[in-house]
Formats: C-alpha cells, sequence, structure tokens
C-alpha cells in the first residue's frame, strides 16, 4: 500500500491545529479505501503558543498516525515546505503522496479524494484552487478578494503555466517522482522564499522541470478559522508580484 502524508506547517495556531487534525483523521478509511495508509506531520514554526502542545496531546491520543515536528527557531512558511518536502523525500517512495496545506483549518482535508483521481489521471501536482467553476470562498473580506483575484491574473498572465488558475493556494498534493525529481535538481535551491510567495516558486520550478498540474475547485472557508490572520496581506502581494517577475524572466 501506498502513503501519503498531510503535511501541516503551523505558527502559533492554537486554536485551530486540533480541528484540522481531527477533520484529517477522518479521511484515513477513505483514503485506505483509494489505496493511501494516511500519516498526519504537523510542522510547528517555534509557535509562543501552545500549538505544540496540543499536537502533542494529538499524537499521545493517536500515536500511529499522527507525528509532531517543531522547528528549533521560526522559519517562516518556505522553511515549513522545506521540511515537509525533506522528510516526504526521505521517508517515502515512488507511488507516494504528499499533501501540504495552511495549518489554520480553513482548508478541508475532504478534497483530497478528487485530488487523487486527478493524480491517477496523469497529474504531477493537483491544485485545490479558489478559481475553478464551483470553488467558493467564504469570510474573506472582499477587498481582500478582489486584490486576490487581480493578482491572480496577473500570475497567469506572467507565468501562464498549463491548467494552472490558482498560483498561490498552499492546498496542494504532489508525486513524490515530482518532488524527489526537484530536489535533485535544485538542491537547497528548490524552495528559496521564506514567505507565501514560496508557493508560486514551488509551483514555477515544478514547471520547469516538466510538471503536469490539474486543479480542483474547493470552498475556502475563512469563517472557521479563530484569530487573526498572520498575513500582512499588502507586503504578500507586492512580494508575489515581484517573485513572479524573478521567476519568469531569471534562469530556474
Amino acid at each position: 500500500m501506498n502513503k501519503i502524508y498531510a503535511m501541516l506547517p503551523c505558527y502559533n495556531e492554537e486554536d485551530n491545529i486540533v480541528d484540522l487534525i481531527s477533520q484529517w483523521l477522518k479521511m484515513k478509511e477513505p483514503l485506505l479505501d483509494k489505496g493511501y495508509k494516511l500519516t498526519v506531520i504537523a510542522i510547528d514554526d517555534k509557535s509562543t503558543d501552545s500549538t505544540a502542545d496540543r499536537i502533542r496531546d494529538c499524537v499521545t491520543k493517536y500515536p500511529n498516525d499522527i507525528r509532531l515536528h517543531q522547528h528549533e527557531v521560526n522559519k517562516n512558511l518556505g522553511g515549513g515546505v522545506t521540511t515537509a518536502f525533506s522528510i516526504f523525500n526521505k521517508e517515502c517512495g515512488e507511488g507516494d503522496l504528499c499533501v501540504l496545506m495552511d495549518g489554520d483549518n480553513t482548508h478541508d482535508p475532504k478534497y483530497i479524494l478528487s485530488m487523487i483521481d486527478k493524480i491517477n489521471e496523469g497529474a504531477d501536482v493537483v491544485i485545490a484552487s479558489r478559481y475553478q467553476k464551483g470553488a467558493e470562498v467564504v469570510g474573506v473580506p472582499g477587498f481582500r478578494e478582489f486584490l486576490s483575484n487581480g493578482a491572480g491574473v496577473y500570475y497567469k498572465l506572467v507565468l501562464n503555466v498549463k491548467n494552472v488558475k490558482d498560483y498561490t493556494c498552499g492546498y496542494r498534493v504532489y508525486k513524490y517522482s515530482i518532488i524527489d525529481k526537484a530536489i535533485n535538481k535544485y538542491k537547497d535551491k528548490f524552495v528559496e522564499k521564506q514567505t507565501f510567495a514560496c508557493m508560486m516558486e514551488v509551483l514555477y520550478k515544478l514547471y520547469k522541470i516538466g510538471a503536469v498540474f490539474d486543479e480542483v475547485p474547493f470552498t475556502l472557508r475563512y469563517d472557521n478559522k479563530e484569530g487573526a490572520s498572520k498575513m500582512r496581506i499588502m507586503k504578500t502581494i507586492k512580494d508575489s508580484l515581484l517573485t513572479s517577475l524573478s521567476l519568469r524572466f531569471k534562469k530556474i
């Protein structure tokens, strides 16, 4: 049986991480039916609240299903993504899958089933997309959604990756073969951006080594998130706009 690793980078998500892990545990049997044994790995980025303790409680209850990996220093999202890919590459093999998603409970694990269907149809990477027919965004302020939609059009014009509409959503599933190829190609340069722009960087670098992409619609549920957002929206958009230009016009 193949393995599927659900990687949950998190920072100060004490109010959200337990609910998210619980949602993942509900997917254990459906994933077995698909031929995958689930392991949930929460990657705590040196949280200053009780996030790590909450995860340890989950590990105690479900030691065969959940693991905690802690950073000794804060590495931001890019560091969490690097850790996720490193663990996956070292512990898994051909046919296995890595799922990455935000640790704030805005992404529902149930979409992994339709994402696996796309993998089985030939995709190397499947994105849970806000821009496919049937997708919804719930609980995001209108101005922020407007900025995100405009930025999405810009990314499409600059990067133009086939079958991709959502360049920045962190909810994705990756085949082992494409992550292994990327790590062998880029070494420690695979994920250089430490900000939210790292998701775009990963996508484009995988595209440059021949990854096949697909998307499924999903509902982004910001109304499920407890606590204030850690994203500085204008700074994030500026960084992402500049990153997309850099990726498009530099040799990768």
